[in-house]
Parts: C-alpha cells; sequence; structure tokens
C-alpha cells in the first residue's frame, strides 16, 4: 500500500467521524440552550404560581357583603323585559 492510497484511507474515515463530533459539538450547544430556557420557565411558573396564591388568598380574605350585592333574577330583571 503506497503512501497516498494509506492518507486517502484515512481521510475517507476521518471525514465522518469530524462529521459527527461536529453535530455532537451541535447538540451538545442546543441541549444547553434548551436546559437553560426550562429552567427561567420554571422560575417564572413558581413566580406565577406565588402570584396566584396571593391573589386566592386576597379574594378569600375580603368581605364580599359589602361590595357586591347578591343578584336575583327575580327582581333585578333587565329593561327590556
Amino acid at each position: 500500500m503506497t503512501k497516498q492510497q494509506n492518507f486517502d484511507e484515512q481521510a475517507s474515515f476521518s471525514a465522518p467521524i469530524e462529521d459527527l463530533q461536529v453535530r455532537i459539538a451541535f447538540l451538545d450547544d442546543l441541549v444547553d440552550q434548551l436546559n437553560e430556557q426550562v429552567t427561567k420557565q420554571n422560575m417564572e411558573i413558581a413566580d406565577l404560581k406565588k402570584q396566584m396564591q396571593i391573589l386566592y388568598q386576597r379574594v378569600e380574605s375580603s368581605d364580599l357583603s359589602e361590595g357586591i350585592a347578591a343578584f336575583d333574577p327575580m327582581t333585578n330583571r333587565p329593561p327590556h323585559y
């Protein structure tokens, strides 16, 4: 086997390996980006849950009898009836 044939054979094996290495590098970067995004969204969801909990506590603690009168469909008919 000549040196040129040996070099050509090594080049033919190294090209697919280099392609795979490049793809793996891009996939690693993509996984890191997705992980960061999921982490951010997880923090946002936790903040939103806290805000909803505060709102529920405010609604439960407020006295609705002062501000809103109960609706009675028999006495509170709309004007078009």
